[in-house]
Protein backbone atom coordinates (compact mmCIF):
# COMPACT_ATOMS: atom_id res chain seq x y z
CA UNK A 1 0.00 0.00 0.00
CA UNK A 2 2.92 2.41 0.43
CA UNK A 3 3.80 1.92 -2.57
CA UNK A 4 0.77 3.23 -4.46
CA UNK A 5 0.67 5.90 -2.19
CA UNK A 6 4.40 6.87 -3.31
CA UNK A 7 3.34 6.60 -7.15
CA UNK A 8 -0.32 8.24 -6.43
CA UNK A 9 2.51 11.43 -4.48
CA UNK A 10 4.57 11.32 -8.33
CA UNK A 11 1.60 11.38 -9.78
CA UNK A 12 0.61 14.59 -8.06
CA UNK A 13 4.33 16.28 -9.16
CA UNK A 14 4.00 14.89 -12.56
CA UNK A 15 1.33 16.52 -13.12
CA UNK A 16 1.70 19.62 -11.80
CA UNK A 17 4.91 19.74 -13.70
CA UNK A 18 2.59 18.66 -16.91
CA UNK A 19 0.35 22.32 -16.34
CA UNK A 20 3.52 24.01 -15.95
CA UNK A 21 4.37 22.62 -19.52
CA UNK A 22 0.93 23.29 -20.95
CA UNK A 23 1.27 26.77 -19.76
CA UNK A 24 3.46 27.47 -22.84
CA UNK A 25 0.79 27.35 -24.91
CA UNK A 26 -1.02 30.28 -23.54
CA UNK A 27 -4.26 28.71 -24.09
CA UNK A 28 -6.82 27.87 -21.18
CA UNK A 29 -8.05 24.88 -23.65
CA UNK A 30 -4.98 22.71 -23.08
CA UNK A 31 -4.19 23.79 -19.65
CA UNK A 32 -7.66 22.91 -18.43
CA UNK A 33 -7.41 19.39 -20.69
CA UNK A 34 -4.08 18.04 -18.99
CA UNK A 35 -5.59 19.18 -15.54
CA UNK A 36 -8.82 17.29 -16.12
CA UNK A 37 -7.25 13.92 -17.80
CA UNK A 38 -4.50 14.26 -14.87
CA UNK A 39 -7.26 14.60 -12.41
CA UNK A 40 -9.31 11.67 -13.62
CA UNK A 41 -6.44 9.45 -13.39
CA UNK A 42 -5.34 10.37 -10.06
CA UNK A 43 -9.08 9.94 -9.48
CA UNK A 44 -9.01 6.56 -10.18
CA UNK A 45 -5.77 5.48 -8.59
CA UNK A 46 -7.41 7.17 -5.18
CA UNK A 47 -10.54 4.78 -6.09
CA UNK A 48 -8.61 2.17 -6.00
CA UNK A 49 -6.60 3.18 -3.09
CA UNK A 50 -9.40 3.37 -0.83
CA UNK A 51 -13.22 2.14 -2.06
CA UNK A 52 -12.24 -0.43 -4.09
CA UNK A 53 -9.77 -2.16 -1.72
CA UNK A 54 -12.36 -2.03 0.85
CA UNK A 55 -15.21 -3.88 -1.76
CA UNK A 56 -12.89 -6.14 -2.71
CA UNK A 57 -12.17 -7.30 1.28
CA UNK A 58 -15.43 -7.38 2.08
CA UNK A 59 -16.05 -9.65 -0.57
CA UNK A 60 -18.78 -7.10 -2.51
CA UNK A 61 -18.03 -8.03 -6.00
CA UNK A 62 -21.47 -6.84 -7.57
CA UNK A 63 -21.12 -3.54 -5.86
CA UNK A 64 -17.49 -3.07 -6.84
CA UNK A 65 -19.05 -3.76 -10.54
CA UNK A 66 -21.63 -1.07 -9.88
CA UNK A 67 -19.18 1.37 -8.44
CA UNK A 68 -17.34 1.03 -12.04
CA UNK A 69 -19.83 1.60 -14.20
CA UNK A 70 -21.38 4.39 -12.47
CA UNK A 71 -17.31 5.65 -12.62
CA UNK A 72 -17.43 5.47 -16.07
CA UNK A 73 -20.59 6.78 -17.05
CA UNK A 74 -20.03 10.00 -15.01
CA UNK A 75 -16.58 10.20 -16.95
CA UNK A 76 -18.10 10.03 -20.17
CA UNK A 77 -21.03 12.49 -19.16
CA UNK A 78 -18.46 15.37 -18.20
CA UNK A 79 -15.92 14.58 -21.51
CA UNK A 80 -18.53 14.40 -23.52
CA UNK A 81 -20.23 17.80 -22.55
CA UNK A 82 -16.48 19.38 -22.41
CA UNK A 83 -15.92 17.95 -25.75
CA UNK A 84 -19.20 19.17 -26.81
CA UNK A 85 -18.47 22.63 -25.94
CA UNK A 86 -14.97 22.88 -26.72
CA UNK A 87 -14.13 23.65 -23.66
CA UNK A 88 -11.25 21.71 -23.36
CA UNK A 89 -8.38 19.70 -25.63
CA UNK A 90 -8.96 16.24 -26.81
CA UNK A 91 -5.30 15.68 -26.89
CA UNK A 92 -5.09 17.51 -23.98
CA UNK A 93 -7.11 15.68 -22.64
CA UNK A 94 -5.45 12.56 -23.08
CA UNK A 95 -1.70 13.93 -22.26
CA UNK A 96 -3.87 14.25 -18.93
CA UNK A 97 -4.82 10.61 -19.02
CA UNK A 98 -1.52 9.34 -20.00
CA UNK A 99 -0.73 9.75 -16.19
CA UNK A 100 -2.41 6.22 -15.66
CA UNK A 101 0.42 5.25 -17.64
CA UNK A 102 3.45 6.52 -16.13
CA UNK A 103 2.48 5.99 -12.34
CA UNK A 104 2.55 2.46 -12.70
CA UNK A 105 5.66 1.94 -14.86
CA UNK A 106 7.65 4.35 -12.54
CA UNK A 107 6.40 2.65 -9.62
CA UNK A 108 6.69 -0.72 -11.04
CA UNK A 109 10.51 -1.80 -9.75
CA UNK A 110 9.20 -0.46 -5.72
CA UNK A 111 6.40 -2.54 -6.02
CA UNK A 112 8.12 -5.72 -7.15
CA UNK A 113 10.45 -5.39 -3.95
CA UNK A 114 8.03 -4.85 -1.46
CA UNK A 115 6.19 -8.12 -3.00
CA UNK A 116 9.59 -9.93 -2.62
CA UNK A 117 9.60 -8.62 1.05
CA UNK A 118 6.40 -10.45 1.61
CA UNK A 119 7.18 -13.28 0.59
Amino acid sequence: MRVIKKMERRGWLLLASMVLVSLFWRDARVTLGVLLGGGIALADVWLMRTLFSELVKGGRGKALFLVQIVKYLVIAIVLGTLFFFRLVSPLAVLAGLSLLVFMPLMGLPRLERELEEVA
